[in-house]
């Protein structure tokens, strides 16, 4: 049985939440269900871009998307300039602007041979740039409409902790019940063999770098709506949680191997560990530290099973 469980990527991350909901209680003196459903409110952000990050990093070659964070915020911009005015094509437009941003992402990378990582590293600055100039010259007070759908909750239930489950619950049909996810997996696994199996293998990793987008541009609507209003450094606080929830979950850094329910709980456990380190009073900056090196550990831990399965 305990063989079985371990063949699976999510329970690790799963027996991280659980040990860090233990020591948040021994810190805190409080052990009850209002923490978990914090804490599954305060996860929306990374996991939204873990699972997009999924997608790039599941399609091989070492990619991985270094721009999310400026797409998250230059959608939380345009999200809450519009919306004011006309809430749903506000957000349809920053969901474009999202799924835009990760097409361009897409072509450079696929079209001109670029590696994703210097692709996004590039796209990233310009992302920011207009970020820059956008600040100053527009309103970043969100619709007062979607603020009180993104805050309103059932029991303690959180409408963004319902977004999340339905956009895993799709995310996982796609991947794993419908003949792109087998593709992509393909792809992830040997481009070449892809290739010669009759997969369009830049066609499938656009669409993944597009898919990726739109979750960047969802996680920046809901930001900015839950924060209130758009700031130009708002999306670097949940990109480093969201990179390791990716890779924690079980998504394989050579690419090839995804698991949505495992980023899931890598993102959770990731927003337990930022409370546990709060309610321990570890500094911001040590923080910052501790989790970096989980990262570190984590990405050696990946590489290193990609290197025996092979």
């Amino acid at each position: 049985m305990l063989q079985k469980l371990r063949n699976h990527d999510f329970v690790w991350p799963l027996s991280g939440c659980v040990l860090l909901y233990l020591l948040i209680g021994l810190v805190s003196g409080k052990f009850n269900v209002a923490i978990l459903l914090s804490t599954m409110r305060l996860c929306t952000f990374a996991l939204l871009l873990g699972l997009g990050q999924m997608l790039v990093v599941t399609s091989g070659d070492g990619a991985i998307d270094l721009s999310q964070q400026y797409i998250l915020t230059l959608t939380a911009f345009i999200s809450c300039a519009l919306m004011k005015q006309q809430l749903i094509l506000g957000l349809l437009i920053a969901l474009a602007v999202g799924a835009l941003c990760g097409l361009l992402n897409g072509l450079i990378n696929t079209k001109l041979r670029v590696p994703a990582m210097i692709t996004t590293l590039a796209t990233g600055y310009i992302y920011f740039t207009i970020i820059q100039i956008m600040a100053p010259r527009v309103k970043t007070l969100p619709s007062s409409t979607f603020v009180k759908f993104v805050n309103f909750s059932i029991g303690g239930f959180s409408m963004m902790s319902v977004v999340c489950i339905l956009v895993a619950a799709a995310l996982a049909v796609v991947l794993y019940r419908s003949p792109y996810g087998r593709r992509l997996h393909a792809v992830g696994q040997k481009k070449l063999a892809a290739h010669y199996a009759g997969i369009r293998v830049d066609r499938t990793v656009i669409i993944a770098f597009v898919i990726n987008g739109a979750l960047c541009g969802l996680a920046g609507v809901l930001c900015g709506a839950y924060c209130g209003g758009a700031s130009a450094d708002m999306g670097s606080t949940y990109f480093l949680p969201s990179v390791a929830a990716t890779f924690v979950g079980g998504t394989a850094a050579s690419g090839g191997k995804s698991s949505v329910l495992g980023v899931c709980f890598g993102a959770l456990m990731m927003s337990f560990m930022s409370t546990f380190l709060n309610a321990a009073h570890i500094a911001a900056g040590l923080q910052n530290l501790i989790q970096g090196l989980f990262l570190v550990l984590i990405l050696v831990a990946s590489v290193r099973t990609a290197a025996k399965r092979k």
